[in-house]
């Protein structure tokens, strides 16, 4: 594949992602990482897909402000802060094979009982803020999954539909900006990511150009349903690379 079809190909991956992020608040990196681990190493495609996460974060940052639910972002994050301690603490005591295939299988059953309507008694108040982002925490830095379980959590804690975009926004933002940060004191970030960064911002910020659009004009019911059988999407692929891995 040439220079000019592997940009194609990744700038085509990350406007779609770009579209998911603008339209849901999250699912950015998930499909971006998936799609470009097919045409880079995952080492490497991560680093720049965590930037583009921090550039759409900030982005979307000034429409979504007035509608975050900071009752429950500030307990996910620092819950999540504390968490990473624990995660990294199980990835070298717990089979982390058998621990992401657990991750993956409970976001698909999220969805399917989101997408049967059937209501979890899950608290979506500061306690369970506290529960879930500590767990997005630990298993973000044992297995780097944990974002689409947040957003299930919020779906079947009833969190409309703006708020819970706003929300995860914030949260997943904050997340990103603190992996990058890390990324670049432990000189993982790779010399080739600001111009990939570069490179792929445009159509990043013209898919979340079309998300946002979509998100003004789609019905609040269609996009909680949208992002049900993105959830289910996302566990069903994450399944899928663990186990053919």
């Amino acid at each position: 594949m040439s220079t000019t079809e592997l940009l194609a190909a990744a700038s085509a991956i990350v406007f779609a992602a770009g579209v998911v992020r603008g339209l849901t608040g999250f699912g950015f990196a998930a499909l971006s990482v998936v799609g470009l681990a097919f045409l880079l190493p995952v080492r490497e495609a991560v680093p720049a897909v965590l930037c583009l996460e921090v550039c759409a974060s900030l982005a979307l940052l000034p429409k979504c402000w007035r509608r975050v639910d900071w009752q429950l972002s500030r307990p996910l994050l620092m819950a999540a802060l504390c968490g990473v301690p624990a995660g990294l603490f199980g990835l070298t005591r717990f089979d982390s094979h058998a621990m992401t295939i657990a991750v993956y299988v409970l976001i698909g059953v999220l969805a399917v009982l989101g997408l049967a309507r059937v209501r979890l008694p899950v608290g979506g108040g500061v306690s369970g803020a506290w529960v879930v982002g500590g767990a997005t925490g630990a298993l973000l830095a044992a297995f780097s999954v944990g974002g689409p379980l947040v957003a299930a959590w919020m779906a079947h804690a009833g969190t409309r539909p703006d708020r819970m975009r706003a929300t995860l926004v914030v949260v997943f933002g904050a997340i990103d900006l603190v992996s990058v940060a890390a990324l670049a004191a432990t000189g993982n970030l790779g010399a080739e990511t600001p111009l990939r960064v570069l490179l792929l911002l445009p159509c990043t910020y013209a898919g979340l150009w079309l998300g946002e659009i979509l998100f003004a004009r789609v019905a609040a019911e269609r996009v909680v349903i949208f992002v049900q059988w993105l959830l289910l999407a996302l566990a069903s692929i994450g399944l899928y690379s663990v186990l053919v891995a």
